[in-house]
């Protein structure tokens, strides 16, 4: 099984403008909800991949009962925790090409509900394989959280791949156990190391990680260089991937394809350039559809053979 965690959720709510966005006036719109936040797009897509994936993290109020309905509807199998604040909503407006996002920082969570998290938490990872923890975490809950679910899922046998930047990865890394896996890209690994990398620079980026203790210990160090692709550290191998061009008509929520992809090779016991491939196909069958979180499963072949991975 492939547990995944999205500690702070939102109702994910598009507004399409037919013309331009109206200040200071009434602009008009059919909306679209979806049960939104980066680990639950790599549920959904572990879903389309045929993988047994559970759902967790927190939930709150009526905007968290809106989102447990709203993954019923989907078919995604969730068991989250409850808390006693609302669960957030973010708002994007859709016009003339351009994105215009309106993003509520979400819930506070209390030292005992994150308590009650957690032992949930520790009994479903116990079930797991592979366990993916993405975005951030919500207000009241501290940096180091991740790094404290990563040591309980990998004390059970679970291999963790963490999808955070910031202090939630500046922690996760400094622990004694790490993660399985870590997708930083370009500008986040700049940020944590005071570097800045130019893309497709592997060179640079190798010797960078190599040099920084810490991430020793962790399996895999994907590192997202944009349309250069990615560059891959596992085993002391070096892998760079390049998915193909395409006509890119929503790339929200590609990065968490991607960790999906990932996700699915790992449990599988897939060899380390599928791994690649496999997260690669997705990540860009995402960009590709107008839906967040989706794959147009159709081109699977297509985009699949158009990959290219090579060990460096």
């Amino acid at each position: 099984m492939i547990l995944t965690v999205t500690m702070n959720p939102s109702i994910d709510t598009a507004y399409p403008l037919d013309g331009a966005l109206k200040i200071d006036d009434v602009n008009r719109v059919t909306p679209t909800k979806t049960a939104g936040g980066k680990g639950l797009n790599v549920t959904r897509v572990l879903g389309q991949l045929g993988d047994d994936v559970v759902a967790t993290g927190l939930l709150g109020g009526k905007m968290g009962m809106f989102l447990a309905d709203r993954m019923d509807e989907d078919g995604v199998t969730h068991d989250f925790a409850q808390i006693a604040g609302e669960s957030r909503v973010c708002i994007a407006v859709l016009h003339e090409g351009n994105q215009t996002e309106f993003l509520e920082a979400g819930p506070e969570v209390s030292a005992d509900e994150l308590a009650g998290f957690t032992e949930k938490f520790r009994g479903l990872a116990a079930r797991a394989d592979v366990v993916t923890m993405s975005g951030s975490l919500p207000r009241g809950v501290d940096a180091g959280y991740y790094a404290e679910l990563v040591g309980i899922a990998t004390e059970a046998g679970a291999k963790v791949l963490l999808d955070t930047s910031g202090a939630s990865l500046d922690a996760a890394l400094a622990a004694d156990v790490k993660p399985y896996l870590v997708k930083p890209n370009l500008s986040e690994l700049g940020a944590l190391l005071g570097k800045t990398f130019e893309p497709g620079d592997l060179a640079s980026v190798k010797a960078a990680i190599e040099e920084d203790g810490r991430f020793d210990g962790v399996a895999w160090v994907v590192v997202s260089m944009g349309a250069a692709g990615s560059a891959a550290f596992h085993d002391g191998q070096v892998f760079r991937a390049v998915p193909p061009r395409i006509e890119c008509v929503n790339a929200t929520g590609s990065g968490d394809s991607t960790i999906a992809g990932f996700a699915h090779g790992i449990a599988a016991g897939a060899e380390s350039a599928e791994v690649l491939r496999l997260g690669n196909t997705c990540g860009t069958l995402n960009a590709m559809d107008p839906k967040t979180g989706h794959l147009p499963m159709e081109r699977w072949d297509e985009v699949y053979a158009a990959v290219t991975v090579t060990e460096e």
